[in-house]
């Protein structure tokens, strides 16, 4: 080998090691990309997580508050009722028909 073909050789070494270099670099910029993109996607699934929790936590109160308006009109609508039962017996002298209890409804 001649000296001009060990320094050609070097060169292609040299072009070889410098195209490497900059391949690993983009790669390696793209990685760190990646990565930038799971951590956001990660945060944005916690985030999904937490709003997912508060709505169904949300839904549970009103839940709750739905259950507790119902059986405070069950209660008023009893106590009304009552009232009333105690007047359909003054009203059935006179020759009108006692109220349906509640939930009967009406029948024809």
């Amino acid at each position: 080998m001649t000296i001009a073909n060990i320094e050609e050789l070097v060169d292609k070494i040299a072009g070889t090691i410098a195209a490497l270099k900059t391949e690993h670099d983009q790669l390696r910029a793209q990685v760190n990309d990646l990565k930038a993109k799971c951590s956001e996607k990660d945060l944005e699934s916690i985030r999904a997580a937490k709003e997912g929790q508060r709505a169904l936590e949300m839904a549970e109160r009103e839940r709750l508050t739905s259950k507790k308006e119902k059986e405070q009109m069950e209660g008023q609508l009893r106590a009304l009722y009552k009232k009333l039962s105690t007047l359909v017996p003054e009203a059935g002298a006179e020759g009108h028909s006692a109220p349906p209890q509640p939930g009967e409804g009406r029948r024809g």
